[in-house]
């Protein structure tokens, strides 16, 4: 007999109503395939479903999901209220029940109560399958995705220092004089370039450690189904777009080039009008400066006097006889 399980009476089914199904599909179509970085304490018995579950810690670095869990349990608590107002939620903070949690830099307080079969206590990567919703209890169905390895601990600058001092100091009670100038330079930039290395390889495990979180997090089937969909729809709409753009530009060239041809023909005497009247203005401007510059040069001239006309006998005045009509003789 399986004593890891307590036997229950089962409640007799009640009517979903359909606002409650459309709040369980969104619920797990929100958390489906996530996956997430935990601990794997213990397992603990839970009075209010009457069995035992297991305990799993969110790790530190997993406060975006721990927010959401936050939220969702808020949200499932406050509808399941005119349901099942006994309806537990698998997501817990701190200590719960018969477990007592125990803080720790590398965890945080965010518990999921969930079933795990056959897994040993450590850490893990977890994906979340689906959302169990029975008739009291809410449930994270989880699927252990691999282990994760202890990172090796490095050695703290302190003792770097402090052996280096304790040295620096034997070697001075040996030899019976203070340390020379020339070991405490050396030491000095020894400790300095050993620093810079520190800094610098503290820096690149910190870029793999987000790129790791980023790619375990963010990279998943939903999010690259996303990424793709959205790819398609920008590329859909550019293209729309770019025909759309064409078509106005070609309708709007046809356009222009009709009213300037239309402009062109209705403007061109006015042109012509309007350069005939600057033709005669600059024309009658250097007939201007040509009459004064001619009155300036023949200023000091004498103006030479004319001869009034003579009557002169050379030439002499034809006159001619008028015929009287009756003279005339008839052409026919």
């Amino acid at each position: 007999m399986d004593t890891s399980e307590m036997i229950v009476p089962m409640a007799a089914a009640r009517p979903v109503p359909p606002e409650e199904l459309a709040m369980q599909s969104l619920t797990k179509l929100l958390y489906k395939s996530r996956l997430f970085r935990g601990h794997y304490l213990e397992r603990c018995l839970v009075e209010q479903v009457g069995g035992y579950r297991d305990v799993v810690v969110l790790q530190r670095s997993e406060r975006e999901l721990e927010k959401m869990l936050h939220n969702s349990a808020g949200q499932l608590r406050m509808f399941y209220q005119r349901f099942v107002p006994n309806m537990w939620v698998g997501i817990t903070s701190g200590s719960y029940g018969s477990y007592k949690h125990t803080s720790h830099p590398g965890q945080l307080e965010t518990c999921i109560w969930t079933e795990l079969s056959d897994l040993a206590f450590g850490e893990y990567w977890f994906s979340i399958k689906t959302i169990r919703f029975r008739d009291q209890e809410v449930q994270l169905k989880l699927k252990m995705v691999r282990a994760v390895e202890p990172e090796p601990l490095g050695t703290p600058r302190r003792s770097v220092s402090l052996n280096r001092s304790s040295r620096s100091n034997s070697k001075a009670i040996t030899s019976g004089d203070g340390p020379s100038p020339s070991d405490d330079v050396a030491d000095k930039v020894q400790l300095g370039l050993n620093d810079f290395l520190a800094v610098v390889q503290q820096w690149g495990d910190g870029v793999k450690q987000t790129v790791y979180d980023f790619m375990a997090n963010d990279v998943n089937k939903r999010n690259i189904m996303g990424t793709i969909r959205f790819l398609g729809l920008l590329i859909f709409s550019a293209l729309g777009g770019a025909a759309m753009a064409l078509r106005f530009l070609g309708v709007f060239a046809v356009r222009f080039l009709f009213e300037l041809s239309r402009f062109t023909h209705t403007a061109t005497p006015i042109v012509f009008k309007v350069l005939e009247f600057l033709n005669k203005i600059v024309g009658a401007f250097f007939i201007l400066i040509t009459m004064i510059w001619k009155d300036l040069v023949n200023r000091g001239q004498p103006v030479p006097k004319q001869q009034p006309l003579e009557a002169s006998t050379r030439f002499k005045s034809i006159t001619y006889e008028r015929s009287e009509p009756h003279r005339r003789s008839q052409r026919w």
